[in-house]
């Protein structure tokens, strides 16, 4: 971040020692308890506007996270309960329509809400039941550790807490830098201004591609809430910076009102997230052509394809966890024969979360190349993962690289054939989506596999046709592709002939007259 905002640092460790450092940052700590009164503060309310964005799911990798406004936002947390809820309401605003994640572009209202309560972790489905995120109790108390008061708390607790200087040069300031670890693991920072006041908070949580993925937290326009306690009104939030692009803005509220020691923070844990199970890594199996299968199981799909003398696999979908349970699959289907490649669709996090594993297993990647840049320099070399170590960080090559995969790029058009069997991938036209698209034909079974464009299912209205699906008949019009079989990464396989008479009306009446294109 310091890049972007044009400032130059020099850190400075007290030269009297770890004991100082510690016994300094206490001081320091307690100075900043007094100045906003952060021992005070039982459970805080945030609740305002302002702008969210959807992580890992922009037009081009170059391209800023794509934005929504938030209507309301609200942000609760219990700090003796270690209780945490976060709900926004989103609308599509101003904001174009590029890009992706869930509901983007967004009709009417979205709403959106995030709950823990010590080690559980859940959402509210659209009926309002619970459905437990477990997996995501640990990363939710690290936002209540790094909140503006929970900070504070959290480094307290730390007796291992350092302060440090950082001199801003240029700007004649020099800002008191807090270090300290949460939950045995988690590692933050804070910069603390001559008033004692949290600015910045840095911290990591482990994301597939990105590693151990900073989290930058801005504090600013403190204001007295009562009883000497003071509270920040605008919050600046930072995810998934990189050195292609600076300047990932995930969220930015202002409030409107902030209210401390609220009635019913503490949230009660519903008994179905109390007793949920883990979620299991599920590979289920149809064969839908000789030599091809569908590899389904969960919110994504993979297709594996046997050719005489290789395997390959398109999609390496979430985390490294589903694509080794896929390429697992593909090797008990197709025994003896190296994945020789990985076919990707496009970019989206959650269509190349697994594409490092597919490195690791020394498949050649095949995908747009757009995504050349990106991933040779971020996603497929060596960065830390010590939050959450995969299959590639593990490797003898982790810390020399380049791995045993290679990357394959194309800018229309890519083939992978043996004379007989054939994978194409063609890259999309006219699709706000991703600029990176590619569907993916099989010639021979007459098969084509998509990700996030559809199918509608069989017999659906023309109200479920919708610009992603158009965008796909377009195409498939404008490469006169000789379709029999939709199999998309998201949803069940269905026939050319349902998808022509449910998408085939709307799409002529939006195509421009003249055109058959996309």
């Amino acid at each position: 971040m310091s890049n972007k905002l044009g400032i130059v640092f020099v850190a400075s460790v007290l030269i009297a020692g770890p004991a100082a450092a510690q016994q300094n940052a206490r001081a320091l700590l307690q100075a900043a308890d007094q100045a906003v009164g952060a021992s005070k503060v039982n459970s805080i309310q945030f609740t305002g506007k302002g702008r969210f964005a959807y992580l890992g799911q922009n037009f081009t990798t170059n391209d800023d996270w794509n934005r929504v406004d938030l209507q309301s936002y609200a942000l609760t947390i219990d700090y003796p309960s270690k209780s945490y809820k976060e709900e926004q309401v989103r609308v599509q605003g101003n904001n174009p329509r590029i890009g992706g994640g869930a509901g983007f572009p967004i009709v009417g209202e979205q709403r959106a809400n995030a709950y823990a309560s010590g080690n559980y972790a859940w959402t509210l489905n659209p009926q309002g039941q619970p459905q437990a995120q477990n997996g995501d109790a640990e990363t939710r108390q690290l936002f209540v550790a790094v909140s503006p008061h929970g900070f504070i708390k959290a480094a307290l607790a730390d007796p291992n807490a350092t302060v440090s200087d950082r001199e801003f040069v240029g700007q004649g300031k020099t800002l008191k830098v807090v270090h300290f670890t949460t939950m045995g693991k988690w590692q933050a920072t804070g910069e603390f201004n001559a008033q004692n006041m949290l600015e910045r908070v840095v911290t990591w949580i482990p994301s597939p591609m990105m590693g151990d993925m900073q989290v930058e937290i801005r504090y600013s326009d403190w204001r007295d809430v009562g009883n000497g306690i003071k509270a920040p009104y605008h919050i600046h939030m930072h995810q998934g910076d990189h050195p292609l692009v600076r300047g990932m803005n995930l969220m930015d509220v202002q409030a409107t009102d902030v209210k401390v020691n609220v009635q019913n923070a503490s949230l009660t844990v519903p008994d179905a997230v109390r007793t949920a199970q883990a979620p299991r890594v599920t590979v289920t199996t149809t064969q839908l052509a000789p030599g091809i299968w569908l590899l389904a199981g969960g919110s994504h799909n993979s297709v594996a394809v046997e050719f005489k003398d290789f395997a390959a696999i398109i999609e390496a979908p979430l985390d490294d966890a589903r694509t080794l349970a896929v390429i697992a699959e593909t090797k008990r289907l197709i025994p003896g024969k190296q994945i020789k490649y990985v076919v990707n669709t496009h970019h989206h996090w959650d269509h190349a979360g697994g594409l490092r594993a597919a490195y690791a297993e020394g498949a050649t990647i095949v995908t747009n190349e757009a995504n050349k840049n990106f991933y040779e320099r971020v996603i497929l070399v060596p960065q830390p993962r010590s939050l959450s170590p995969d299959r590639l960080s593990m490797t003898p090559f982790a810390t020399t690289g380049p791995g045993p995969g290679k990357l394959e790029t194309y800018r229309e058009r890519h083939a992978i054939t043996d004379g007989d069997q054939s994978i194409i991938s063609y890259h999309v036209e006219g699709f706000n989506h991703a600029a990176d698209m590619a569907m993916v034909y099989l010639p021979k079974a007459k098969i084509l596999i998509n990700a996030d464009m559809g199918p509608p299912p069989a017999g659906a209205p023309a109200s479920a046709v919708n610009a992603n699906t158009i965008a796909l008949y377009n195409n498939i019009k404008r490469l006169k592709l000789d379709v029999e079989r939709h199999v998309p990464i998201h949803g069940a396989p269905s026939s050319q002939a349902d998808f022509e008479r449910t998408v085939g009306p709307v799409a002529a009446q939006a195509r421009p007259a003249g055109g058959e294109g996309g």
